[in-house]
């Protein structure tokens, strides 16, 4: 087997710690349910996940040069894996089950808030989602209006699961060693979603086009009497993005869009 050379522009920081890696696999029981597992690079967390007895694994992974460490853990038990060397930004994940699943992952960095973000368009095919990310992001996923992390992401996530941060977990578990810390977090489907992403996603472009600005400004130049709206909803005619609640974002969605 040839050596790996990390690839930095891939995001790969591989987690390596055993006790970290099977509290993730520990969130829920994976015990015959249908796993996804994105960039599972030499197969750490893999091997843990294949401990919890899953009925079925697929592993999608960008690098071709690991395929022999994931060939190797896929002889183990060769009919509970599908594995596509594919970018996971390109694949529709609907297509593996018509069953809902759970997916289980130490996602690349650079693409961890995209490919969440692509993936709640379609929350519902999930059972939940249990993954790492940098501490940071995981932040943001979780923080409150009127908080300096609470955005755009924060409102679409929040508007269409229940998500949690279950855990942080620091550098040197990792290898190679980043220079951020990161957070497991577990983002459940909600029951009942009769939210348009598209329009909510829309709305949430405009009116955080400029942070610093107030909504009002933010909206000027569309068609729609914000000032109506934040009278109508006891909100200030000064009130900023960041202090508008997901609820009244949903709201507002609906009115814009109508």
């Amino acid at each position: 087997m040839t050596v790996f050379k990390h690839k930095k522009y891939l995001g790969q920081n591989f987690l390596k710690n055993k006790s970290v890696l099977n509290k993730i696999c520990c969130i829920n029981d994976l015990k015959n349910q249908i796993v996804i597992e994105i960039g599972p690079g030499k197969g750490y967390l893999t091997k843990k996940i294949l401990e919890k007895k899953p009925r079925k694994i697929y592993l999608i992974e960008k690098d071709h040069s690991l395929k022999p460490y994931l060939l190797k853990i896929i002889q183990e038990d060769p009919k509970r894996f599908e594995i596509f060397f594919d970018d996971a930004l390109k694949i529709d994940l609907r297509s593996f089950s018509d069953q809902k699943f759970f997916l289980v992952s130490n996602l690349p960095y650079n693409i961890a808030s995209t490919l969440i973000v692509k993936w709640l368009k379609n929350i519902k095919i999930f059972k939940s989602l249990v993954v790492m990310v940098q501490k940071e992001v995981a932040e943001r996923f979780v923080a409150k209006a009127g908080t300096k992390l609470y955005g755009r992401i924060s409102v679409l996530i929040q508007a269409f699961s229940h998500v949690k941060k279950k855990l942080d977990v620091d550098p040197e578990h990792f290898f190679p060693k980043p220079k951020i810390k990161s957070s497991v977090i577990e983002i459940t489907p909600k029951q009942k979603i009769s939210i348009d992403y598209e329009k909510l996603n829309r709305t949430l472009k405009i009116a955080f086009i400029h942070r610093r600005k107030t909504l009002k400004n933010n909206f000027k130049k569309v068609d729609f009497d914000i000032e109506k709206f934040l009278i109508k909803n006891q909100l200030s005619l000064n009130t900023r993005p960041q202090e508008v609640s997901k609820d009244n974002y949903v709201k507002l969605s609906i009115e814009l869009f109508r």
